[in-house]
């Protein structure tokens, strides 16, 4: 029974993702009919033309991936790095062979 609740649940949760995700002019090719255009005429000029058909599924939402493109172009500027050498400090080691290799004299308590 819980299988058979999964397989239903899954093929309607499909059809949902597929309508959503397909874009709404595909579908609309295998409605049957054909939406007219809107034939814009010079100013001033009387039209007579055809009643006006518009899907109304076409109309239902916002297509979830729209398409959105933008052009940038980045500034490009010759950078000139100037590294300024940092003072090290030096450390010497001087060595003293004249000096006697005894301690000097640790007190005793």
């Amino acid at each position: 029974m819980y299988k058979h609740f999964q397989k239903i649940l899954a093929v309607i949760l499909l059809g949902v993702f597929t309508l959503n995700t397909v874009p709404r002019e595909f579908i609309h090719l295998f409605a049957g009919h054909h939406d007219t255009q809107d034939v814009h005429t010079p100013v001033g000029g009387t039209v007579f033309s055809e009643q006006h058909r518009h899907c109304d599924f076409l109309q239902i939402g916002v297509e979830p991936f729209d398409q959105y493109t933008t052009d940038f172009i980045s500034p490009v500027r010759p950078v000139i790095w100037v590294f300024q050498p940092r003072p090290l400090p030096e450390t010497s080691y001087v060595t003293y062979r004249h000096l006697s290799p005894r301690a000097p004299p640790s007190e005793v308590a």
